[in-house]
């Protein structure tokens, strides 16, 4: 990779991260964002230290293939080279519902990631709740995107597939392949474009999957 393409004072770094605090979405029966302090020291302490509670696939965080069962790789074994990865951010936000193999074809060529950008970007970051009929990828665009052989594979939701789906065939298709699945991305304040995009899930061993922060870096001159 280019040095210079890491240098962040060349380059506009747009974050894409969901922030994490009270009354953020959960998706049904997972744990709901919770922050408790443990000391504070407006009480007395000599530091103010706090606790998180949380499910692992909480705002914008990173699926592993173990989520479904697809091999045995947990989150800290993901390699770097699909969570630092060159990105078309893809503007999606024509669809109504589900996008498919016809909304792809002929759009992904020169990148081995892609981010799609729909009308979900902008729910999460606000205090909307749950939304079961957000925008997701049915399962001809998870074929093709396979085809294509993408790496990573980043949505705007907390899903990939729609909260209707049963048993999962989207996450089953693209984690089957080895394919990354970053969820809750926040995409509003990103130009469709390429990026160098960087998602940095927490290394927690065994883990299903984990939270992360995700930047792009617009390397266009």
């Amino acid at each position: 990779m280019n040095p210079a393409l890491m240098n962040p004072a060349t380059h506009n770094i747009i974050d894409i991260s969901v922030t994490l605090r009270a009354g953020l979405a959960a998706w049904p029966g997972e744990d709901l964002w919770q922050l408790e302090p443990l000391q504070r020291m407006a009480q007395g302490d000599a530091a103010n230290v706090s606790a998180v509670r949380m499910g692992l696939h909480t705002g914008t965080h990173v699926d592993a293939p173990w989520h479904f069962g697809e091999g045995v790789r947990t989150v800290e074994a993901i390699p770097m080279d699909q969570l630092i990865i060159q990105a078309r951010v893809l503007d999606c936000t024509h669809v109504q519902q589900a996008i498919s193999r016809a909304d792809l074809e002929g759009k992904l060529e020169g990148v081995r990631a892609v981010l799609f950008k729909t009308t979900n970007s902008g729910l999460l970051a606000g205090r909307q709740p749950f939304t079961p009929d957000f925008v997701h990828l049915d399962e001809s665009a998870a074929d093709y995107l396979v085809e294509q052989q993408m790496l990573t594979v980043g949505v705007d939701y907390l899903s990939v597939e729609s909260y209707h789906a049963v048993q999962a065939p989207v996450h089953h298709r693209l984690l089957g392949s080895n394919i990354s699945i970053v969820e809750g991305l926040d995409l509003s304040p990103a130009t469709p474009r390429d990026y160098l995009f960087i998602v940095l899930p927490l290394k927690i061993e065994g883990a299903d999957g984990a939270p992360a922060r995700a930047i792009l870096i617009d390397t266009a001159d």
